[in-house]
């Protein structure tokens, strides 16, 4: 697991600790740093190459594109050199790089690197972006070696053919399994979850190898019976846009790292909540699970989920980022805790509280 995120003279830091748990949310109002605390990972990530070294910093790449080394640097730099790093398990991993304002490659200038075997770089990480797979007629597949590793892909493009073939593998994050209703298998949890989340949803998803091709149908559950299967270009799109991170989250297992941004989108309040409460138990179960999110709907879920004794408050770090005018402006974070009963230590001025000041408005 990751312990901290460090970074120094990075896009809007200079110097910035970001301590980690097992659930991790991250939230604030936009630029404040939310996404650069994700893309300091997924640059390492993406700089690694085949020897299991980094010799530069890749600013372009596959999971990240963010231009060249002035587009990074802090400008308020004293000194041109960016520094990433973290510390997973006791054991630190930190690169410095040299700065050229004009190219996209970095070269290392020095490091301090732990064991090589770090999830960061394994195929126990996965990481979803905003711009998830939208409903289609068809979606692509990829190699099935890949897929076994959990190759999702950054859209969640693929996760649907993970679900086609791996849908009768057991569920061994036992936290996340709803019993009573359906078994253990990712293919019936799957459907659980998405009853969850939309109730009376249930996908049902097809392979074919030989077109390359995969597909994903709706059932839903009326009563005591079934409709007609439908198209996804058929039905509401939050519906498809979610159903990569359910995959993800359900078939992850104890020691994984997921990174999730703006897993709320396009899903109904009551759904985002039931998501949070999804996240809060694989994270329980011994996932290291990282959200960029602005919806309290889902922070709520995961509080509920903390007073129902489904995880561990102190497995559970909220970070609100946002700009300190005291300290001319400076990007700085807090972390307001959750309580027993799922209440908040404290509540910062700007941290979810755009309901209260619209109620407070219209009364």
């Amino acid at each position: 697991m990751i312990n901290k995120i460090e970074v120094e003279n990075f896009k809007c830091f200079d110097k910035f600790n970001l301590p980690m748990r097992n659930i991790n949310i991250l939230s604030g109002i936009n630029g404040m740093g939310k996404s650069t605390m994700i893309q300091s990972l997924l640059l390492l990530r993406q700089s690694m190459n085949n020897n299991d070294e980094i010799k530069g910093l890749r600013i372009n790449g596959e999971y990240v594109s963010l231009g060249n080394g002035q587009d990074i640097l802090y400008e308020k730099a004293e000194e041109e050199q960016i520094s990433l790093g973290y510390e997973e398990d006791g054991t630190s991993y930190f690169w410095k790089f040299g700065y050229s304002a004009e190219s996209d490659f970095l070269p290392v200038i020095e490091k301090k690197e732990g064991r090589v075997e770090s999830t960061l770089f394994s195929s126990n990480f996965s990481y979803l972006s905003a711009y998830r797979i939208e409903p289609k007629e068809l979606y692509g597949v990829k190699n099935e070696i890949e897929i076994d590793k959990r190759e999702f892909g950054n859209n969640g493009e693929f996760a649907l053919q993970y679900l086609g073939l791996h849908g009768d593998d057991k569920v061994v994050n036992d936290n996340i399994i709803i019993e009573g209703k359906l078994d253990n298998s990712l293919a019936n949890q799957v459907r659980v979850w998405m009853d969850k989340i939309s109730p009376g949803v249930s996908p049902k998803v097809t392979v074919n190898m030989s077109l390359r091709k995969s597909e994903v149908r709706y059932e839903f559950i009326e009563g005591r019976e079934k409709s007609d299967s439908y198209k996804s270009v058929n039905v509401g799109f939050g519906i498809t846009y979610v159903l990569p991170l359910v995959i993800a989250l359900i078939s992850a297992k104890e020691g994984d790292i997921i990174v999730i941004e703006n897993p709320e989108a396009h899903i109904h309040p009551a759904g985002q909540s039931m998501l949070g409460e999804l996240i809060a138990r694989a994270g329980s179960g011994g996932v290291q699970i990282i959200v960029e999110t602005h919806s309290d709907h889902i922070l709520n879920g995961i509080r509920l989920a903390v007073k129902k004794k489904m995880v561990d408050k102190d497995e559970v770090v909220l970070s609100f980022f946002y700009r300190n005018e005291k300290k001319k402006f400076k990007h700085e974070c807090i972390h307001p805790k959750i309580l027993e009963d799922g209440r908040l230590d404290c509540w910062p001025e700007g941290f979810f509280d755009e309901w209260d000041k619209a109620l407070y408005d219209l009364i």
